[in-house]
């Protein structure tokens, strides 16, 4: 994996703050974790889950999803029940157990783009390089600052109840570069979401910069875990199969 430079500034936890100030809590339930196939803690890094199916090899590597969670919860119970549907798709699953998560910040970032990732790189038959960045709530505010920063560093996003909002840019005037272009973009939100608007509005003018959006508004929902329904579901994995499908 090729080295990382810093990726964002302190500040950008302010950004990320008021994006999601308005973030209903996610409710937590007691429900058993799964077992990840290696665990980790880099000493400059965040620690780490990692789900990966024995069927991947260093000759046919599955390529990597980073968890990024919301204000609150680590997302653990979320997202990964979702691990072995995607090692199906040929995917690994990469989470960090955080006891107080009390959202993004720049340090977050390179912590995980310097410490953890590079790391995680090294396990055989895993691909690292440019991972899929899903993330919900602050987690998908998270997911789109990197983009912005360091669009070849990564796939594609997906991100639950989040919004088109980003400390250089918004719904009106996305990053316009050919880099970030190439990056494909799954939302999924609630058309009682506080974002959904704004998304209406991105649809139009992020397709017309030349990004490559996909927005879902689900009836009925509001600023929640989408990836709940199995529709949803079945969106996210139809979307990733594209991405195997890409080179």
């Amino acid at each position: 994996m090729k080295p990382r430079r810093a990726l964002l500034p302190a500040l950008i936890a302010v950004a990320l703050t008021t994006a999601c100030a308005s973030a209903d809590p996610v409710s937590r339930r007691p429900v058993e974790l799964a077992t990840p196939t290696r665990t980790g803690a880099p000493a400059n890094g965040l620690p780490y889950r990692l789900f990966v199916s024995g069927q991947a090899s260093p000759e046919h590597p599955h390529r990597l999803v980073v968890w990024l969670h919301p204000t609150g919860t680590d997302g653990l119970t979320l997202v990964e029940p979702l691990a072995d549907a995607l090692s199906a798709q040929g995917f690994a699953l990469l989470t960090f157990p955080r006891e107080h998560a009390a959202g993004w910040s720049g340090a977050d970032a390179n912590r995980m783009m310097l410490g953890t990732l590079p790391e995680v790189a090294r396990v055989p038959g895993v691909d690292a390089e440019r991972p899929v960045l899903l993330g919900f709530s602050a987690g998908a505010q998270m997911a789109l600052e990197l983009w912005a920063a360091r669009p070849e560093a990564f796939r594609a996003l997906v991100l639950v109840a989040g919004a088109p909002r980003l400390s250089r840019g918004d719904e009106h005037t996305p990053p316009r570069t050919s880099a970030h272009a190439r990056v494909p973009i799954l939302s999924l939100i609630g058309e009682a979401d506080g974002s959904a608007p704004l998304w209406r509005t991105a649809r139009e003018a992020w397709r017309t910069a030349g990004l490559r959006l996909d927005v879902r508004e689900l009836p009925g929902q509001g600023h929640t875990w989408l990836l709940a329904l199995p529709s949803e579901q079945t969106a996210l994995f139809q979307f990733l199969a594209e991405l195997s499908r890409a080179p």
